[in-house]
């Protein structure tokens, strides 16, 4: 019996343990995402238990677990997808997540949800112009957010492009935004040297998460004395818990002119400026066709270079998490002499210390160079004001000349032709070949920060970050011919340091009470200091050409130096809280005090509050059967006072300067201070819309806004015996209203395994009005082509309307402010009585004024702008572009009315439209030639409507079409992805506008600005 008992144990043994191992199993595979990409990094956690893993580099995983169990895949921004263990074998692909309202967008000291954002705020992927040829990030922002309207004047690297955010706020002080990156507000704009240096270039584009544009009150308010201009918020990458993963990034392209003036080419020439002398009765003065010379190419390049390189690292442990990059960037300008060279790092880092404490900041290293030019709109060393004025029968190089070029002392040289060239300009090719415009900006960029938790839902925060920007720049002008001429060569050194420290204490508060009640607050303690200082040097009259790298001592007759130091700072203390109830119903509130250096004691502190509310109606009980169809339906509106810290430096000052007389030393008067200067305040109101449909598949966004700026700070004019600097003093007077209405789309249109389809929309419109000015005053005194009106827009259009050409004689005919008319007669310069019914009459005199008979000819602000774009993927393939468009403003052609100068010049083909006689009246527009009469023919002292012209267009911004090597490829080249890409930028406009560009202007006038690029070009993307 012992021994069938032993045997019945050892059967019953060995079918347990069978059992358990039929139980207990191994269960391995890949991860992966729907383009069949490995997810490195995946949680894959048995449900109801602590049994989990983490995929590898190459999405592999094996966990141990039983049949049956639940296992939870889930990973950052992708659909968390759980699975029953049926095998040992699971192949998994997680799906993107689509629920668009839970995208997390930064917002001013903390982040929230979309969904409970109840302000206006933009979000722009990084990604969405990562690849793009560009020499500053905030350049491709354009069309990508309604309310934003950027656009750069010129195709020189290193301007500044103009960013606008609902509107102009200001007449006179600083209108660009407040910049903000990882939550230090950082220096913006031109920062010293010779040659155009943007701030923002400084920036790898590669380097960017995201950009949130913080538009309304609401949004902006936290930011108080510093937001009337709106606040651009840039988060660079961070690192992420998983395997290190390798990112290569290569773009190569090159760029020429959009598009050039059509300028005359020598038979035309010697036609155009020969009858300019001979309708006077003067012999003519253009001989000689032996050249057909174009010197608007000879200063820009056809095939400029752009190479971009960007080399980073990502990854992370439980603990430490860490994003390093490199970068190198080349760009060489359509103008030649321009170009830039870009190097940097950036090291972001953080660690978990233990379970409630971390730490970890970030440090960016750049050093970027620019060469540059003389751009002048007006110089006679301008690229394009010189260019556009050469005689193109005249040569550029001349053998003969020790110089090799053709110049005649301080002009060009003549040729053939009996006068020199008009306006005494000088031989550009040599300019460029010889002068020098130079800026080095060595910038350092750093935050330092430490997390605490200190119980569930209160966090503590302390940041300290610091922006020093040191540019050097250097100018040499060349002796022998052009600017340098006259003072026998020039030497410039100057180093511009500027130093901005910031310190944030901020705790965040989030609780939910009662399951449906949920408070979020944020108190924060803010300091800012900032110090800048430059030195310049200038040497004249040297000894050789040799010395044209830096100032020598000893090189040079006569020296000059300067420099100055300013040191201003800004305390705040701020307070925000939100409250939602269900997520339906939405309240927000925040208050900032700020106390600012630049103003008198009494005005320094002001405070600075902001109200929001939303309701969402898809959440309401009677919306529970729509649901499916209506995702959200979110109304909400928004109130806040906010302010603009660009008045200057300490202008409620009495200031004195140092003042020469000779070789004497002295003191001057120059600033008149204003002690009870203040703030320049702006009230903003918005109600807005957010509707999404279909599970968040078509969002659509609406916004009404008004954006009312009081006090502003303008130059109240003093009688002149009262001694006071340039007779005014600056006091908080007149105000401004942008008033507009924004719509935004979203349409996922496609969503499937291998098709896809997005689109996108936005558009806004807006209107500026000045509704008062200084004592009541209906204008400011008018400038050569703008006026400050009450009832009009900023820098509205002013001048003489023209009516055209006297078909009998070839008259510029005018009308006066009160609708006469009247006629220019060339031959004598004096103003007639002009009769249609009777044109050749000149008979009765009149007269023409500038201070009388000028009218509003047009709004410079654009009335509406926005832009469409599209992404479309079919398995490996992508194809995206953008399209931009803007229009309702006017435009004063002035490089169009120069390119019909008179003078012994090169003209545009336009002329070629002028009128001849009775019979052959012309174009209708174009008056008779008459040499030397520019100034009277064309007015060139006052704008005419002769020259203005619609601003509307749409431009095809950019284009891609992108190739993902498959899964089969990248793993037997061992990559994990590789991605090939061609795209062009700017190939395509469509305008009316007779200029190069509509958005080349400055206050509304377009004069001589280089043309802006088109840009061919291709690159990959690489994953390891």
């Amino acid at each position: 019996m012992k021994f069938k008992f032993n045997k019945l144990l050892t059967l019953i043994v060995l079918m347990l343990g069978q059992l358990i191992l039929a139980q207990v199993k191994t269960v391995s595979g890949t991860v992966s995402d729907v383009n069949g990409l490995p997810l490195p990094g995946v949680s894959i956690v048995e449900k109801g238990s602590n049994n989990g893993t983490q995929a590898d580099f190459d999405g592999k995983f094996k966990i141990n677990t039983k049949q049956g169990a639940t296992l939870v895949f889930s990973y950052v921004s992708m659909k968390t997808q759980e699975v029953i263990v049926t095998s040992t074998v699971l192949n998994i692909i997680l799906e993107e997540e689509v629920t668009a309202l839970e995208t997390i967008v930064v917002v001013g000291y903390g982040t929230q949800k979309k969904s409970e954002v109840t302000g206006s705020v933009s979000q722009i992927k990084g990604d969405a112009i990562q690849g793009l040829v560009t020499p500053s990030f905030e350049g491709q922002l354009a069309g990508r957010a309604a309310g934003v309207q950027i656009t750069t004047s010129n195709g020189i690297i290193g301007e500044v492009p103009r960013i606008r955010i609902r509107g102009i706020a200001s007449i006179t002080s600083g209108t660009y935004p407040l910049v903000v990156i990882d939550g230090m507000p950082v220096y913006t704009g031109d920062i010293g040297g010779y040659a155009s240096t943007n701030a923002l270039g400084d920036l790898n584009p590669n380097d960017i998460e995201s950009y949130e544009v913080l538009k309304d009150g609401a949004a902006t308010a936290i930011y108080g004395s510093r937001a009337a201009n709106g606040v651009i918020l840039i988060t660079t990458k961070k690192g992420k818990k998983g395997t290190m993963s390798i990112n290569y990034n290569n773009v190569i392209g090159f760029a020429s002119a959009v598009k050039t003036f059509d300028l005359l080419e020598t038979p035309d020439f010697l036609v155009i400026a020969n009858e300019k002398r001979t309708n006077r009765g003067q012999a003519p003065w253009a001989v000689g066709d032996t050249y057909n010379t174009d010197w608007q190419a000879a200063v820009l390049n056809k095939s400029a270079l752009q190479m971009d390189h960007s080399l980073s690292f990502n990854g992370g442990s439980e603990k430490t998490k860490y994003f390093m990059s490199i970068g190198y960037t080349e760009q060489s300008g359509i103008a030649k002499a321009n170009d830039m060279v870009r190097y940097s790092m950036r090291t972001n880092i953080e660690h978990d210390l233990n379970k409630w404490l971390s730490m970890g900041g970030g440090l960016a290293l750049t050093r970027t160079e620019y060469n540059g030019l003389n751009t002048g709109t007006s110089s006679l060393s301008g690229n394009i004001f010189n260019a556009t004025r050469q005689l193109p029968n005249t040569p550029i190089y001349d053998n003969n000349n020790p110089t090799g070029y053709n110049l005649d002392d301080t002009v060009v040289g003549q040729w053939d032709n009996t006068d020199a060239v008009g306006d005494n300009i000088p031989n550009i090719v040599y300019v460029l070949d010889h002068n020098k415009y130079y800026s080095k900006v060595n910038r350092t960029l750093a935050n330092f920060f430490i997390s605490a938790d200190i119980t569930k839902g209160l966090n503590f925060r302390m940041q300290a970050s610091a922006d020093n920007p040191i540019t050097s720049g250097f100018l040499y002008w060349n002796p022998v011919h052009g600017d340098g001429n006259s003072s026998n060569g020039r030497l410039q050194n100057n180093n511009t340091d500027l130093l901005r420290w910031n310190w944030q204490n901020i705790l965040n508060y989030n609780k939910t009470f009662a399951e449906h009640h949920n408070i979020g607050l944020t108190l924060v303690t803010e300091y800012q200091k900032q110090k800048n200082q430059s030195f310049f040097g200038v040497g004249k009259g040297l000894l050789d050409e040799f010395y044209n790298q830096n100032l020598v001592t000893g090189s040079y007759n006569t020296q000059e130096s300067g420099g100055g130091i300013i040191e201003t700072g800004i305390i705040s203390y701020i307070g925000r809280l939100n409250y939602n109830y269900k997520q339906k119903y939405f309240l927000q509130g925040s208050i900032r005090r700020d106390g600012l250096s630049q103003l008198a004691p009494e005005n320094r502190w002001a405070t600075f509050t902001g109200y929001s509310a939303g309701w969402n109606i898809a959440k309401e009980s009677f919306m529970e059967n729509i649901n499916h169809i209506v995702s959200e339906f979110k109304i909400r509106g928004s109130y806040s006072q906010v302010a603009n810290t660009n008045i200057g430096s300490y202008p409620y000052l009495n200031l004195t300067s140092p003042s020469q007389y000779g070789s004497l030393n002295g003191i001057g008067f120059t600033q008149y201070g204003t002690y009870d200067l203040n703030w320049e305040s702006s009230k903003k109101t918005d109600f807005g819309v957010d509707f999404s449909l279909l599970n968040n598949k078509i969002q659509f966004t609406f916004d009404y806004f008004k954006n009312n700026s009081d006090g502003l700070i303008l130059d109240v004019p003093t009688a002149p015996t009262l001694g006071i600097p340039n007779n005014s003093i600056s006091k908080n007077t007149g105000s401004v209203d942008n008033t507009g209405l924004e719509f935004s789309i979203e349409y996922n249109v496609i969503n499937k395994d291998h098709l896809k389809w997005n689109i996108g929309a936005n558009i806004s419109f807006i209107k500026n009005e000045i509704t008062s000015l200084p004592n009541g005053a209906t204008e400011l005194p008018p400038g050569t082509n703008n006026i400050i009106r009450v009832g009009e827009s900023i820098n509205s259009l002013y001048g003489i309307k023209y009516w055209g050409v006297n078909p009998a004689n070839g008259n510029p005919v005018y009308y006066k402010a009160d609708g006469s008319l009247v006629q220019g007669n060339i031959p004598t310069g004096t103003y007639f009585v002009f009769d249609p019914n009777n044109p050749s009459d000149l008979s009765t005199s009149s007269s023409l004024s500038a201070s009388t008979d000028r009218v509003i000819l047009g709004n410079t602000l654009p009335k509406y702008y926005g832009g469409f774009n599209s992404k479309l993927s079919y398995k490996n393939l992508d194809f995206s572009f953008l399209f931009r468009f803007s229009g309702g403003n006017k435009i004063f052609n002035s490089t169009r009315r120069d390119l019909l100068t008179q003078n012994l010049n090169n003209n545009s083909t336009e002329i070629l439209g002028r009128w001849q006689s009775i019979d052959n009246p012309g174009d209708g527009i174009t008056p008779r030639l008459w040499a030397s009469s520019n100034t009277f023919t064309n007015l060139t002292s006052i704008a005419t409507s002769r020259f203005v012209e619609d601003g509307d267009f749409i431009s095809l911004d950019n284009v891609t079409l992108a190739y993902n090597l498959p899964k089969t490829v990248t793993d037997i080249i061992k990559v994990d992805a590789f991605r090939f890409f061609v795209q062009a930028q700017n190939m395509l406009i469509i305008t009316k506008y007779k200029g190069l560009n509509p958005e080349m202007e400055s206050a509304g006038v377009d004069l001589n600005g280089t043309p802006r690029a088109k840009i061919f070009s291709m690159g990959i993307n690489v994953k390891l």
